[in-house]
Parts: structure tokens; sequence; C-alpha cells
């Protein structure tokens, strides 16, 4: 014959086990400490070093003025926004002149005619070192950044591109 009270019996002694092991393992989580948030590492800044901004909207003869003597571009340098789509990027016609500001390497886009500076790339590979250096914004409507990438490896950063905008 089946005992049904035993069986009552043990049932509540497991629930009640049971129980006990989860106020035992609440009271050891530390449930009830103060939470605390994981280290975060140390953000580095990085100071500025050059006014890119400042120099938007100049001619090549005022970039020359106030940046020195221009470096010359390796002889297979081809500008990786060649390729002009929206008329923003520079076309065959265009010639380039780099400079080297503040530890900034900047290759300066213009049309040799009007002597007006179409943008500005702002070479290097890692993007927020090079804003910080440059002191470049991302949220201005006083220019606009493009990054601008290795054609033949899409995930490779050359730098970026700067573009006065009519404002």
């Amino acid at each position: 014959m089946y005992n049904w009270v035993s069986h009552l019996r043990i049932y509540r002694y497991r629930t009640g086990l049971s129980l006990v092991a989860c106020w035992i393992a609440a009271g050891c989580s530390g449930a009830h400490e103060p939470a605390q948030a994981p280290p975060t590492p140390p953000h580095a800044s990085i100071a500025p070093t050059a006014n890119v901004p400042a120099l938007l909207g100049a001619s090549i003869d005022e970039l020359r003025t106030k940046l020195g003597a221009t470096y010359a571009l390796p002889p297979d340098f081809v500008d990786p926004g060649a390729k002009n789509t929206m008329g923003l990027l520079p076309s065959k016609s265009d010639s380039l002149l780099a400079f080297r500001t503040g530890g900034v390497t900047l290759v300066a886009s213009y049309n040799a005619h009007t002597r007006q500076v179409r943008d500005l790339l702002v070479l290097g590979h890692q993007e927020d070192s090079l804003m910080a250096r440059a002191s470049l914004r991302a949220n201005t409507n006083e220019y606009l950044l493009l990054p601008v990438f290795l054609t033949n490896r899409p995930n490779r950063l050359v730098g970026l591109r700067v573009i006065k905008t009519d404002k």
C-alpha cells in the first residue's frame, strides 16, 4: 500500500532543503553588496598639435606661407579618393602637395589654374588620434570629414579627408 504521508514528508523535506540552499547562495553571492563597476582603462588624451580647420579655405599659396616647405610625394602616390563620384573628391586635373605641421602630414589637393585648395587629406591610420592631433570634430557644420581607405584593402585607413562646406 502506498503511504502518501511519508511521500509528503519527503517532498516537504526536499523543498525545505532547496530553499535553504537558495538562501545561502543568495547570501554569499554579493547581492547585498554595492555594485562595483569594472575598472575602465585610462583614456589617453592626445593634445592637438595642428589646427587643420584654420587652414580650410586658404589657397595653395597661403598654405605654403603658413606651413612652410612642401614635401615630395612618392612618385607612385595615388590619392585613394581619385574616383570622383559626387564632385567632392579631387579630379585628375588636381595637383597635390604635401605638408607637415605639428607631427601631422597633410596632402592638399588644389586646382592648378585657380590655386584654390579643394580639400586636405590628413594621413594616418588611427582615426581618433588623427582627429585629436589635427583639432578636428565630427559634429561641425564648417567641414565634412570623410574616412579614406585603401582601394584594395577596405579595412585599412589611409587618413581623413577634410572638405570645407559652403556655409
